[in-house]
């Protein structure tokens, strides 16, 4: 089912957990845009219901999912990844909360590749808490919401590991800051790339970042 394009680089996660880093890793490459966050997948997935003719709502609605559609909804997407880089290998959508919509990214753009960024849970949610964000988020507000969220969130991400049939590469952000070679390496094999050494100066490369971390992507790591 779905698409059969490999061009979607999924980078998700809490906020905070260095996905605005990894994206700027990989969008280094000579091979890979970074498109940033989109709401591309939220928008497919929100309109599957009347999509399907309103037979069913979410998530009930993927119980009901043929073929047809989902090779025309992967279409959708990867068309729409498109739009940013007629010619690039691979496509990056670095929205944090894709990670809710992870088991339709398997019956949709089956080929993409999933990358989830991890870091020390109170460090995540203390950064969220701390962060006055541009988009609202009511969860980050409060302490014990964000601990609430946090724990949803990796009860989320285990089933996921369990159940779906897409390699997943957890990312963890302490290991990237301790070994950034080694698991930059490791990020673009997972991609199905050739390493490019360009991939180490990531704070060099030139392209718009709107995420809170867009001046740490613009340092090197020490």
């Amino acid at each position: 089912m779905g698409s059969e394009s490999e061009l979607p680089v999924l980078i998700f996660g809490m906020p905070r957990s260095g996905t605005s880093l990894v994206e700027q890793i990989l969008s280094s490459h000579p091979d890979v845009h970074g498109a940033g966050e989109l709401d591309t997948l939220g928008r497919i997935v929100a309109a599957m219901p009347a999509t399907m003719g309103d037979h069913a709502g979410y998530p009930e609605v993927a119980g009901m999912l043929d073929a047809a559609t989902a090779c025309k909804l992967g279409e959708e997407y990867v068309s729409r990844l498109r739009t940013h880089d007629a010619k690039a290998g691979r496509v990056t959508d670095k929205m944090p909360e894709n990670f809710l919509s992870l088991g339709f990214v398997a019956l949709l753009p089956p080929n993409a590749r999933l990358i989830h960024c991890r870091r020390q849970p109170m460090d995540s949610c203390l950064s969220c808490y701390c962060q006055h964000f541009t988009s609202i988020m009511p969860f980050s507000r409060d302490l014990t919401d964000l601990g609430r969220y946090y724990r949803d969130y990796e009860r989320l991400m285990a089933h996921w590991h369990d159940v779906l049939p897409l390699p997943i590469l957890d990312v963890q952000y302490e290991e990237v800051s301790e070994d950034q070679e080694g698991m930059s390496r490791k990020i673009v094999a997972f991609c199905g790339l050739e390493w490019d050494d360009v991939c180490l100066d990531f704070y060099k490369t030139k392209r718009p970042v709107k995420t809170a971390s867009r001046m740490q992507v613009r340092r090197p790591i020490v």
